[in-house]
């Protein structure tokens, strides 16, 4: 199955669940049950709190199942971190949580990335092993493990607003799962690096430079002096995975992929890389001289990554862009990723026409 289909899972009750039996003593129930039922179940066998697992799974794929071949690790590929299934388990050159999971859970790697119940107990164990013997039933004490677990500060900040905020949602199974908002959960204060970004509405998250002065030895990005008369494109992509687990992605030494900017699901935007230097997102070297590149955390392949505040965030930075470059605001100009390199990106839910009315009308 490829990038572009979610894994479409029956949505039948637990009690008619068939019960697979594991090398570790015990059941996992195959890929009937409700989601619901995998998240409690793997909340009581690792003592972890239900309501954290199922915020950390919304965030990472708004509790939808993606196959393992949305995001393998691909190097040099903007969307090749190599995180899997729900719980986003990571196995690449600096992580490898999906090999914890499988040994703490005595599963397969295989099964972790195919099966959703088995990817969602073993986050479970991952997260129990990280927070360590104490697994207290206060939702504040998990976030140095929530941390931990996404390699990230921001990533607990997106969770426990989630906690906060609550939930709901029906998915491709055709399951309504409801997260209450927890009166208790308490966003973490996250602190950004020194300086300003460009565009005046995004936070600063500096991609990783190994500091190398020519292009052919930098790694993830390259320093530039680019300005209007070499700028273009703007090149829109989808990330593939979370807001937050896209810029911590481009923070890794060992990524090699950048993009200009990251839009979440909410509107929050992020600058990775200065607009006049060149970010590695297009795929196409020509085009990574002369576009800016804007990643949208989400799926390609599920509908609801494109919400209202995304479109009309992405499009005020894309009406910004286009002032101060000189850049059309046409589909010659402002381009899917797919029209660069052979690639599904964005996807087929990113209605362009919407997008450049958009971008028209703030500009």
């Amino acid at each position: 199955m490829n990038r572009k289909n979610f894994l479409r899972l029956s949505g039948g009750s637990l009690a008619g669940a068939v019960l697979l039996g594991t090398t570790g003593g015990g059941a996992l129930a195959q890929t009937g049950s409700p989601l619901k039922a995998e998240f409690e179940s793997a909340a009581e066998r690792y003592r972890v709190p239900l309501e954290l697992l199922m915020a950390m799974a919304y965030v990472n794929t708004l509790w939808e199942m993606p196959p393992p071949s949305a995001t393998p690790y691909r190097e040099g590929d903007l969307h090749g971190r190599g995180a899997y299934g729900i719980m986003q388990l990571v196995q690449n050159p600096s992580r490898d949580t999906l090999e914890k999971a499988a040994s703490l859970t005595r599963l397969s790697e295989e099964k972790l990335k195919n099966s959703r119940a088995a990817n969602v107990r073993g986050g479970a164990a991952v997260l129990a092993e990280m927070q360590g013997e104490k697994r207290p039933s206060d939702l504040n004490a998990w976030q140095e493990a929530v941390s931990e677990y996404g390699d990230s500060d921001l990533y607990a900040v997106e969770v426990f607003q989630t906690l906060q905020e609550g939930a709901s949602e029906t998915i491709s199974t055709g399951e309504t799962l409801s997260l209450p908002a927890q009166e208790e959960a308490e966003v973490p204060a996250v602190f950004t690096a020194q300086g300003k970004a460009d565009y005046r509405r995004a936070t600063w998250r500096p991609a990783y430079w190994n500091g190398a002065r020519k292009c052919v030895n930098s790694i993830n990005y390259c320093r530039a002096s680019r300005g209007a008369g070499k700028i273009d494109y703007i090149v829109v992509h989808v990330a593939e995975g979370s807001y937050s687990g896209t810029i911590s992605w481009f923070k890794d030494r060992r990524a090699g992929v950048s993009a200009h900017y990251v839009v979440g699901r909410e509107g929050q935007v992020a600058q990775c890389v200065r607009n006049k230097d060149i970010a590695y997102h297009a795929g196409n070297w020509w085009y990574n001289q002369r576009s800016i590149g804007i990643e949208h955390a989400g799926y390609g392949s599920n509908r609801r990554t494109w919400t209202d505040s995304m479109y009309r965030e992405s499009a005020r930075l894309s009406a910004y862009l286009s002032r101060r470059y000189g850049i059309p605001v046409n589909d010659t100009h402002i381009v899917r990723h797919r029209k660069v390199v052979a690639t599904k990106c964005p996807g087929r839910h990113f209605d362009m026409d919407r997008y450049l009315r958009l971008v028209r009308r703030f500009k």
